[in-house]
């Protein structure tokens, strides 16, 4: 009977290693095989692509996304994507704001952070705060629609610049903005003008209109923290979007004119938020920094 069991598990053994065997010739017979038999790719090429492209519409309001099939792709995505971005597509509720002589100096992608390097020719000093915006985010939303990118850092010239143009920050990477999508676009700087201008005009019991949490705060608080009376006159000298989405940041460089005529220069960050009833929208003041 002992041998019986034992003649068993050296059958078991022998069939075991034979699997082995013929598991290694297999791998084997793949690596060696005539150069004439096509190798399988677990991951093949797709040579079509269905991008969805981000355009400014007519009235350059807002965002329109329009779908395009980018066929036989020879470059890598996100190139191919940009390159038709720019190239426009051919639309009466559209407006392509990338000026179409914009050449694409180089595309890396690292850490799910897009940057691209455009050349200067997508500078135009002569654009509205809406179109400024707008051109950015074309691009920023058209390249996060791929699902491996996040956001998008701009370069232009291999080269990290404040503006865009004259108010869009661009310092820093971009992620979505769906707003721009969802809605015409809303200036918050309108909103940091009217603080500045009841500012000078002392009207302190409107001041809390322009606040997005004015629940627990009254009149009297606003005049202590935000009025003062040392101050005679504002003088707003600029300001740059850091981003444009329900929650954004706002800097502000401010002159103020003291009561003994001595003028001070300093900014402030305003913290906003976008605010949607049925009397207006707009954006909200969370807080000043």
């Amino acid at each position: 009977m002992k041998i019986y069991f034992k003649n068993i598990n050296i059958i078991i053994i022998i069939i075991f290693i034979a699997i082995i065997i013929s598991g290694c010739q297999t791998y084997d017979d793949m690596s060696n095989s005539d150069s004439k038999s096509p190798i399988i790719s677990p991951h093949p090429l797709e040579n079509n692509f269905d991008a969805i492209l981000y355009y400014s519409d007519k009235y350059n309001e807002k965002l329109v996304m329009k779908n395009k099939k980018i066929k036989d792709i020879t470059k890598n995505i996100e190139l191919e994507i940009l390159e038709e971005l720019i190239g426009g597509l051919n639309g009466k509720n559209i407006n392509n704001l990338i000026p179409k002589e914009t050449k694409i100096r180089s595309i890396d992608i690292e850490n799910q952070i897009a940057y691209i390097n455009l050349s200067s020719d997508i500078i135009k000093e002569n654009l509205s705060p809406s179109e400024e915006v707008l051109l950015t985010y074309s691009i920023v939303n058209t390249i996060t629609e791929l699902d491996s990118i996040k956001s998008v850092q701009l370069l232009i010239d291999g080269e990290k610049k404040e503006f865009l143009s004259n108010v869009m920050n661009i310092e820093k990477p971009l992620q979505y903005s769906e707003l721009l999508v969802e809605d015409k676009f809303i200036n918050p700087f309108d909103t940091i003008k009217d603080y500045y201008d009841m500012l000078n005009n002392r009207e302190s019991s409107k001041l809390a209109s322009l606040f997005k949490n004015t629940d627990k705060k009254s009149r009297v608080y606003y005049e202590i923290q935000y009025i003062d009376k040392n101050i005679k006159k504002y003088n707003i000298k600029s300001y740059k979007l850091n981003n444009y989405k329900k929650a954004l940041l706002v800097d502000v460089e401010v002159e103020a004119i003291t009561n003994d005529d001595k003028k001070v220069k300093y900014n402030k960050l305003f913290s906003m938020e976008y605010s949607d009833t049925q009397l207006e929208k707009t954006f909200k003041i969370n807080e000043i920094y």
